[in-house]
């Protein structure tokens, strides 16, 4: 086998991308994250490919974006000689990983592997549900005086959002206080990426929905979450329902979102709107 390991942004693109593009959707996090940050950032990162007598096995990346280790492989279920292989050389390479995002199906294994060769321990594991939208099941139109609308990056709507930030990292943390800092620099940040809040009836701010990644044909949305004091209106499917038909008339031909398996209530709702399940990933932390 051979390992390829690239030096650019640019050069992994010119020969990675096209194989990328087959299963766009579920390469949302590679190609998105790639493509948001510049060169001199991406560049520190390890970007690689594995191939076997010039057959690709598998295309990863290990950025220094909370996410670790990703790939995207042809074969749904990797073989163990490719795993070791793909491990003995991050390990040379000296690159510390903190944690692999991967699909469900080859997570333990790599986990296993890594921890063979290093010592560490897992730390945490989570499952995320991905879910694609390309066409609606059934439409769910605002009621008189609401309305979705995508917040300018200004000191006023950074504001705006501080309420919702705070519900959303308590449902993240479990309660966990979110300081003044640490919600100036996840609002500033969301609204670098897309805001779109839903205004009820009253003109309130009552949810949201943000565009965390672009693509070269879809986008992600995540940060989709209602005020605790609003919750059981319906306002998350209205509000998520009219931002997607926002984006996929501006010419996108998908969308992406992850969920957690045991999020019923949200799961439901996208289901109803049409998303369909396309993978299931694994988040292991080591320490």
């Amino acid at each position: 086998m051979k390992f390829i390991k690239y030096e650019t942004k640019e050069e992994f693109l010119e020969n990675n991308l096209s194989i990328l593009l087959r299963e766009e959707a579920r390469n949302e996090k590679i190609i998105g994250l790639i493509m948001e940050h510049d060169s001199e950032k991406v560049n520190r990162w390890l970007l690689g490919r594995i191939e076997d007598e010039n057959d690709v096995k598998l295309i990863f990346i290990v950025d220094d974006d909370r996410n670790g280790l990703l790939l995207y492989s042809l074969d749904k279920i990797l073989e163990n000689e490719v795993i070791e292989f793909l491990i003995d050389n991050i390990v040379r390479l000296n690159v510390d990983l903190k944690d692999i995002l991967v699909s469900k199906e080859n997570a333990k294994n790599i986990a296993n592997s890594y921890i063979n060769e290093t010592g560490k321990s897992m730390l945490d594991s989570e499952y995320r549900y991905m879910f694609k939208l390309s066409k609606f099941n059934e439409k769910h139109i605002l009621n008189e005086s609401e309305k979705v609308e995508r917040l300018e990056e200004n000191d006023e709507n950074l504001k705006c959002i501080e309420e919702l930030i705070k519900d959303m990292n308590e449902a993240a943390n479990q309660d966990e206080d979110c300081t003044p800092e640490e919600i100036e620099r996840i609002g500033r940040s969301f609204l670098r990426k897309g805001v779109y809040v839903f205004r009820n009836q009253d003109n309130e701010i009552v949810c949201q929905a943000i565009t965390v990644r672009k693509q070269v044909n879809g986008c992600s949305l995540g940060g989709i979450i209602t005020l605790k004091k609003h919750r059981g209106k319906g306002y998350a499917k209205r509000c998520v329902y009219e931002v997607c038909n926002k984006l996929l008339e501006s010419n996108y031909e998908y969308i992406v979102l992850h969920v957690k398996p045991d999020n019923d209530a949200a799961i439901s709702v996208y289901k109803k709107i049409g998303f369909e399940q396309i993978d299931e990933l694994e988040k292991i932390k080591f320490v």
